[in-house]
């Protein structure tokens, strides 16, 4: 664990000593702090942990001197009791071209679209595994709609009024052969932002259990969108946000309760 750290930040020295190169990390850590049944009891504690970190690299502009919007993506993650790395992915800003004022089509001065695939190898230590079987791949999409207060504020405040729509799926591989609850087939969520809060609603389905709850994440940074260097990273937080709320899981019949916190830095 001492040598995966070392490395851990030798990766982010290595990355943030190249000059031209956009750096954007984000840690994000989990767990079921209480489950119980509907009849409120059998108590169940620290369920579930989840932990990733996850880095956005990409140059800031291309060899016509354009600001590229396309990052790579390497992680490392811990699901439940399923491991894994993506060593390599990509993240996609749809609608990436400069709002022109005179243009006739506003749409994408009010909204961003985005789109990713990772590339997975991941495990169970549960199970032993043929070799063909840690492969995954992960595939995403959202979309963010801006107030007009909001484009190209520096405050959480000011984006009181946004909403985001929000769909993950994972094909699976390993997770077809064993019950393995932990890995998420699929994931979709909207949520909708009050002051510097959001208020999210989601469903995810693992292997054989479906899981739909509500929560709360709250932007602790009050000037999270400040320091912004590129035109890409005007909606993207920086700093603190901590979250929870009650989760129920439909096939078990059980209430949770969901807490945890996203670490997220960036130099443009």
């Amino acid at each position: 664990m001492k040598n995966f750290v070392v490395l851990l930040v030798m990766l982010v020295c290595a990355l943030q000593g190249n000059a031209q190169l956009l750096l954007r990390t984000t840690f994000t850590g989990d767990i079921s702090a209480i489950s119980l049944g509907t009849d409120f009891k059998n108590p169940d504690y620290g369920e579930r942990s989840n932990l990733e970190e996850c880095f956005f690299y990409r140059k800031q502009c291309n060899r016509d001197n354009l600001e590229k919007t396309v990052y790579n993506i390497f992680s490392v993650y811990k699901r439940d009791s399923v491991v894994g790395v993506c060593p390599y992915g990509v993240d996609v800003d749809l609608m990436s071209e400069h709002f022109e004022k005179n243009s006739g089509n506003t749409f994408r001065y009010w909204n961003k679209m985005r789109m990713g695939c990772k590339f997975l190898v991941e495990t169970n230590p549960k199970y032993s595994l043929p070799i063909w079987s840690y492969f995954n791949l992960e595939i995403y999409g959202s979309y963010l709609h801006l107030p007009h207060n909001a484009r190209g504020d520096q405050t959480t405040k000011a984006r009181k009024g946004s909403f985001m729509l929000f769909l993950m799926t994972t094909p699976g591989s390993f997770t077809q052969l064993f019950q393995t609850n932990s890995s998420t087939k699929f994931l979709g969520y909207v949520k909708c932002n009050v002051s510097s809060v959001w208020i999210k609603a989601y469903f995810r389905q693992g292997q054989t259990v479906g899981y739909t709850g509500i929560q709360a994440e709250w932007e602790t940074n009050p000037k999270g969108y400040s320091g912004n260097k590129v035109e890409s990273s005007k909606d993207t937080y920086r700093g603190i946000t901590l979250f929870g709320g009650p989760e129920y899981q439909i096939q078990l019949h059980r209430i949770s309760m969901t807490l945890g916190i996203i670490i997220t830095s960036r130099n443009h």
